[in-house]
């Protein structure tokens, strides 16, 4: 993970920015969601944004949420902690999720969340997923 220098001049106020935009209620309502989807826990049960990176970091419940949405769109789930792995997982679902209809705009980049960048975006991303699939008929 790169060292980056925060809390100076402007990309201090950007950084404040995100972290000011982060929502604990959306993040509880997609913890629920998530949790009703794949029928399993996120192993962080705490919310907050560093908790929910904790219970995202490594793709394995983003994958089991896309195999939930679209049987099969995840054919192995990596446990590995092995950094490249679990980045690999996150790349997983970003492409089901833009695949299933998920527009680019509302996605997010691995980086976001595997180094907890833009946990909003995290948020938006999964939100609008939430939207998609109960569009397309989908009941959690």
């Amino acid at each position: 993970m790169a060292n980056r220098p925060s809390g100076y001049g402007l990309s201090g106020e950007l950084e404040g920015k995100k972290h000011a935009k982060y929502d604990i209620d959306v993040e509880r309502e997609v913890r629920q969601w998530m949790e009703r989807c794949t029928g399993r826990p996120l192993p962080v049960q705490d919310v907050g944004e560093d908790n929910f990176h904790a219970a995202l970091k490594d793709g394995v419940e983003l994958c089991h949420l896309a195999n939930a949405l679209q049987p099969g769109s995840v054919k192995k789930i990596n446990s590995s902690k092995m950094p490249f792995k679990q980045m690999e997982n996150i790349g997983y679902f970003l492409d089901m999720a833009v695949a299933y209809g998920v527009p680019s705009l509302y996605s997010f980049q691995t980086v976001d969340l595997f180094e907890k960048q833009n946990m909003f975006q995290v948020l938006v991303c999964l939100r609008t997923l939430r939207t998609t699939a109960e569009k397309k008929g989908f009941k959690a």
